[in-house]
């Protein structure tokens, strides 16, 4: 996390920014356990739980808290259909068209 996501999500709190964090590869690869992480051991974290730990230590140390505004979006996308994962209705289908 330290090497490849913190400095991103510092920065957004820095600069008001929007970040992403994409994980491709094939299947059992190991995409999940890097971004959601274990269940089991809290050491076990990935990028997900430990970017809302850094994001939220950042927020707590700023005078200015209290106007920040957190919002979290968590996407799969797999073959032609996005799914967002955190609302009732899931799947969103998709197709390329000429102008993209």
């Amino acid at each position: 996390f330290s090497q490849v996501a913190e400095a991103r999500v510092l920065d957004a709190v820095e600069n008001l920014a929007s970040t992403a964090f994409v994980a491709c590869g094939s299947s059992g690869g190991g995409k999940t356990f890097a971004v959601t992480g274990g269940a089991k051991r809290f050491a076990d974290r990935g990028l997900i739980p430990r970017s809302a730990s850094a994001l939220f230590e950042a927020l707590q140390h700023r005078p200015d808290r209290a106007e920040y505004r957190v919002s979290v979006s968590f996407y799969e996308v797999y073959k032609d259909t996005l799914v967002d994962l955190l609302a009732d209705r899931r799947k969103i289908s998709f197709q390329a068209t000429d102008r993209g």
